[in-house]
């Protein structure tokens, strides 16, 4: 048995602000799906770690799951993010705690709540 994390979706209703939100932010490739009636986009991050895809029927949630993406240096994204209309930082920057890392929590357009990890060899 594979248990590994092989796909997740991400509620959207701001569908233009949100894909430019990933894409620009993060440089994920998102097409639109033509398998569903739904306005469904799916994504691949850079690395092809993960991919997924943004659902209009599904409704954002900031208390469900987090979603965290990997970044060499939150400091330099955080004042980016309220280039994004809807879009703005939860948590600043903040230390894991021990040889952990730091982490930020940020709300994209479209309401969800995701975080962002970085690794303290990247700090």
């Amino acid at each position: 048995m594979n248990a590994d994390i092989v796909y997740v979706e991400l509620p959207i209703h701001d569908i233009d602000g949100t894909l430019r939100f990933y894409r620009t932010l993060f440089g994920w490739r998102i097409t639109e799906s033509f398998l569903s009636e739904r306005r469904y986009f799916m994504f691949e991050t850079p690395g092809g770690c993960l991919s997924g895809g943004f659902d209009a029927k599904k409704k954002p949630t900031k208390t469900g799951p987090t979603l965290y993406i990997g970044c060499t240096d939150i400091s330099a994204l955080l004042p980016r993010i309220g280039d994004f209309k809807g879009a703005r930082v939860v948590k600043p920057r903040t230390a894991v705690g021990g040889d952990y890392g730091f982490y930020a929590l940020i709300e994209d357009p479209s309401g969800n709540v995701i975080g962002l990890q970085e690794d303290e060899k990247d700090a």
